[in-house]
């Protein structure tokens, strides 16, 4: 790798964090980088350099610095934005700088999700709403912003020191399932099943009836029982395929099977066929850090051994700092909450993993966000929109982060794989999308 040398007036957390996110996690094995406030051994230096708001440095990249890094608490804040959709700036700076906002505040910003500390509404569960969001405002919800700014910047680098290579974009995909209810009808007491084919049939819903009768006569499958067929295509499709399951009781929001039932353990053991198992806390665990613990324990004694390191929260319900924070504390080391319920898009303007900084902590944590890019029941529940034109959009983005270099993250609910009719249409995308983001890693998919 090569060393790139960045002068910085004041080394301070966030910017060492802005830094490091945009060449060890966007741009990964390109540079060493050295950080040094001294201007003289600065010019000295050989090589690629980067002067981050001090100008008299024809041979270093100048990129403007507002100040705004140099900041050691949290305050209230929105920067001014120029621009609109893929062409959106943050910070924008008039000056001689070869770039024209500044790229590392804009890049923190939208990573350590500021606006989301000082929002001024929330939904009835308590989330920040995409509506509010700068992205959703100006209309970049759907590019993968950051990595815009940095092939912005990656290439003015290379006008400005013509040696560099050409930079590698690498696509990557991962399948992410959350287990809201594992099964639809097993794990429940007989009494519930039975009082439910009376209700069925007040309500005249035929097809209830026949899979709830079946299953429990005629030793019918349950029509959430479909892991076999998940499990065949992610390996049809080479496709890597985390799990979220939930391990607590019954509650207004929480209508998983319990981890005492008999079923529970066999729904684990399919599971486990598919990828890797995480956490998906119940619905009041956000305010409730000793039954966030009793879960994780209670799992991965499930699980026999495996370290229970993974998790996201159910509804996506997201305190900030907070959750991240006891999500660390209590041992886990990588979030996949980073995302929106109603809406496709990136949320932190970002497609790669990247290191959680706690704002009001001044510091990096060592917990890694996942951010997704879309949701199915986003289209299905809240847009209402058909999987074809559902399709359409996460192909869209998904072609975004392949041009653009990242990880596309999906989430899939265990309801839109179920054996049921409605459902069907929703299966048959899961599978389109897979097969598109394997054509898309063996470059076999025109762009």
């Amino acid at each position: 790798m090569q060393d790139l040398y960045v002068f910085v007036p004041q080394k301070s957390p966030r910017t060492v964090y802005a830094f490091k996110l945009i060449f060890d996690c966007v741009l990964p094995s390109t540079f060493n980088l050295h950080f040094t406030r001294r201007w003289k051994g600065f010019l000295a230096q050989n090589g690629p350099k980067i002067s981050y708001g001090r100008s008299g440095a024809t041979a270093a990249l100048l990129i403007p610095n507002s100040g705004f890094l140099h900041e050691t608490s949290f305050r209230p804040f929105m920067p001014q934005v120029k621009g609109q959709g893929e062409n959106s700036i943050l910070f924008p700076e008039d000056s001689d700088a070869d770039l024209n906002f500044d790229l590392p505040a804009a890049v923190f910003y939208l990573a350590s999700r500021y606006e989301e500390y000082h929002c001024a509404s929330t939904d009835a569960h308590g989330r920040f709403q995409s509506a509010e969001s700068l992205a959703a405002r100006h209309q970049f919800l759907d590019w993968p912003i950051v990595h815009l700014w940095v092939n912005q910047l990656y290439s003015a680098l290379r006008k400005k020191f013509p040696a560099l290579p050409k930079q590698q974009k690498k696509f990557d995909f991962l399948s992410t399932i959350d287990i809201d209810n594992g099964f639809k009808y097993r794990g429940k007491p007989l009494w519930r099943n039975i009082a439910g084919l009376f209700l069925d049939g007040l309500k005249f819903r035929g097809s209830a009836i026949q899979y709830r009768f079946r299953m429990l006569f005629m030793q019918k499958a349950d029509p959430y029982d479909n892991y076999r067929w998940i499990r065949r295509q992610a390996k049809r499709n080479k496709v890597d395929v985390r799990i979220f399951v939930m391990h607590c009781q019954k509650g207004k929001y929480d209508h998983a099977v319990e981890p005492q039932h008999a079923d529970y353990a066999e729904l684990i053991q399919k599971l486990k066929k598919i990828g890797r198992v995480g956490l998906h806390p119940s619905y009041n665990c956000l305010h409730n850090p000793a039954q966030l613990i009793a879960e994780k324990k209670g799992l991965q004694a499930q699980l026999k051994g495996d370290k229970m390191l993974h998790l996201r929260r159910h509804f996506l319900r997201l305190n900030m700092p907070d959750s991240f924070r006891q999500a660390y504390e209590i041992g886990f080391r990588h979030e996949h909450s980073m995302g929106y319920s109603d809406v496709p898009g990136f949320r932190a303007g970002i497609s790669v993993s990247y290191p959680f900084f706690d704002l009001l902590q001044n510091r990096q944590l060592p917990l890694t966000v996942h951010p997704f890019a879309a949701m199915e029941t986003a289209f299905r529940y809240y847009s209402h929109e058909t999987s074809e034109q559902a399709f359409a959009k996460i192909e869209l983005l998904m072609r975004r982060v392949h041009k653009y270099g990242g990880r596309f993250i999906s989430v899939w609910h265990d309801r839109s794989f179920s054996r049921e009719s409605e459902a069907r249409p929703w299966a048959e995308l899961y599978r389109s999308h897979l097969e598109l983001a394997r054509e898309l890693k063996e470059g076999k998919s025109s762009v």
